[in-house]
């Protein structure tokens, strides 16, 4: 009996252990599994944050590098109130390409889909190498023209001869460089109407 008591306490002693590792097993895997889940709603959260974070971040940066060109967008289009800046502007350019110019008329309207445009007239005299300077600049200039019509002629209103001196010996009678005159018909689409 000595031995069945033994291996008694023995089995019994087992068997508790095994209970108490048993429960101490499954409150730690229910301690852990809890504290995992919540662990993971957080890194959830982190990742959303993170993400949000990255791409704010990342227009930000976009934003910067591409202040540059808004800029120069902006400046491409003029407002209402600043016609009287452009018109000075266009007529800078007579100045610049060494031809006498004139903004004959100025008006603005609208396009079929309410899109502001602004109508001019432009009329220029000068040599025939000022004037191609001239519609170079316009070609150039900053914004989006329509050219409608354009008319080059030569300007008959200028005296082209230097007239002789009467009672001396027949002069060589110098020509002066003759006078060309455009006329343009624009429509300026870089109009915006605020």
């Amino acid at each position: 009996m000595k031995a069945n008591k033994k291996t008694l306490a023995l089995l019994g002693t087992a068997i508790t252990f095994a209970l108490v590792g048993a429960g101490s097993y499954t409150f730690l895997f229910f301690a852990t599994k809890s504290k995992t889940e919540a662990t993971s709603l957080i890194s959830e959260k982190i990742e959303e944050l993170s993400g949000r974070e990255s791409r704010i971040a990342s227009s930000v940066s976009v934003l910067r590098k591409e202040d540059a060109n808004i800029k120069k967008i902006t400046e491409y289009f003029f407002k209402e109130n600043e016609v009287v800046a452009f018109t000075k502007k266009i007529e800078s350019l007579g100045s610049q390409s060494g031809t006498k110019l004139t903004i004959e008329s100025l008006e603005q309207g609208y396009t079929e889909k309410t899109v502001p445009f602004l109508n001019f007239r432009i009329v220029a005299t000068g040599k025939f190498s000022d004037i191609q300077r001239l519609l170079i600049l316009i070609e150039n200039f900053p914004g989006k023209f329509e050219w409608k019509t354009v008319r080059i002629t030569r300007d008959s209103s200028t005296a082209t001869e230097e007239p002789a001196v009467v009672g001396k010996a027949p002069a060589k009678v110098a020509l002066k460089d003759p006078q060309w005159r455009v006329d343009a018909f624009l429509v300026a689409l870089n109009f915006t109407n605020q």
